[in-house]
């Protein structure tokens, strides 16, 4: 129990982890680390306070009866909260350390787990080699009983197969991560699930557009509302903000420029400071838009201007090619309806460039992970 009172959640996990932490009540070594689990457990709902106040309770513990199995899971702990505070941080290297220290100590199954969110730190940073050895790491580690670490292996290879190929080349990873979820009662996973699955239909319906190019329409928007009332009912998800965040672009390309600006203004600033510096580019350019389309030109001009200068920052490896071509894209668009042809021109073209970088990225990505044997989960 946390310092900020019991947490009782109406996930399944949940339940199941209270269960058995009172069933070891007298093991206080065990109990320990099923706290570890159930903390991260929290952080997965959006629980963020409860958790720290909980992990900061079990690293006292730990000093007072150091177990290498605790400090393993402290340390995973310490970076799923990085990651999901600002997905990155210091994440990569706290779950490094959790792998390495369940590695040397045999502790197989939490090392399935760590290579496996190791995968998902690299598909964020669009690491695709570290991707391909950490899941082929989870992968080969991984017990039948390890649905957790199934399950999030799974999840990065789904995205990265959705990045690379669409989501036909994803359904048979993101099933596969589903069977997971199910079998360990992770409600949190599921809605997880929906929501990637969602994001990366939205985004080939916001480049589709953006390329002008005929795709889907954004009906898809149905799709996101259900993912708020699926985290209400098993009790909140971590990043409760990206879901009106993927309803403004969608709004955006469906036209509907004043509700989409609301929505950019009332949840940017807060998703941007938590850690989506990257993203936040393309979406200042989608506020710039909604702006230009709603008379605030000299608001639009100005945002135009900042989102111009802060995609050259976007130039290092790992960054987000596909989200920089929609920056490009959007600002063209934006500087076009202001009347500055020249800046149009140039946007236009940095467009054209980041979507040909994009499309080879694209390209390797698959060759990789076929050449891999990652094609298909196994049997």
């Amino acid at each position: 129990m946390s310092a900020a009172g019991p947490v009782k959640l109406r996930s399944r996990l949940a339940q199941r982890l209270d269960a058995e932490i009172a069933a070891v009540a007298s093991m206080p070594a065990r109990a320990a680390v099923l706290q570890v689990q159930r903390a991260i457990l929290w952080m997965r709902h959006g629980r963020e306070a409860e958790a720290r106040d909980e992990l900061a309770r079990l690293h006292a513990r730990a000093l007072v009866h150091p177990r290498v199995e605790l400090g393993a899971w402290l340390h995973l702990a310490e970076g799923l909260m990085a990651y999901f505070g600002a997905f990155g941080g210091d994440a990569r290297d706290r779950v490094r350390r959790a792998r390495v220290m369940a590695a040397g100590s045999r502790l197989t199954s939490l090392q399935a787990l760590a290579d496996a969110w190791l995968a998902q730190v690299d598909f964020v940073g669009r690491d695709i080699e570290r991707l391909i050895g950490h899941a082929r790491a989870s992968l080969a580690a991984l017990q039948p009983d390890d649905h957790a670490a199934g399950y999030r292996v799974a999840t990065a290879l789904a995205s990265a197969w959705s990045l690379a190929s669409g989501e036909a080349a994803a359904t048979p990873w993101y099933a596969w991560a589903r069977q997971h979820a199910i079998a360990e009662g992770d409600d949190a996973g599921l809605a997880a699930l929906h929501y990637n699955q969602t994001l990366m239909r939205a985004l080939r319906i916001r480049h589709a557009a953006l390329a002008g190019e005929p795709g889907e329409a954004p009906a898809v928007l149905l799709g996101v509302e259900s993912v708020g009332r699926f985290d209400d009912a098993v009790g909140g998800s971590a990043r409760a903000d990206l879901t009106p965040l993927l309803r403004a672009q969608l709004l955006t390309v469906q036209g509907d420029f004043g509700e989409a600006a609301g929505l950019l203004e009332a949840q940017l600033p807060a998703a941007m400071a938590a850690g989506l510096a990257r993203l936040g580019g393309s979406l200042m350019a989608d506020l710039a838009w909604c702006w230009a389309n709603t008379g605030e030109t000299l608001r639009s001009r100005a945002l135009a201007d900042q989102a111009a200068l802060e995609v050259l920052a976007e130039d290092q490896p790992g960054c987000d090619i596909d989200e920089r071509a929609a920056l490009h894209a959007r600002l063209a668009q934006v500087y076009a309806m202001l009347h500055e042809d020249g800046l149009a021109a140039r946007q236009v073209e940095a467009a054209v460039a980041a979507r040909a970088q994009d499309a080879a990225q694209r390209l390797d990505w698959a060759e990789r992970l076929t050449e891999a044997g990652l094609v298909h989960p196994p049997r």
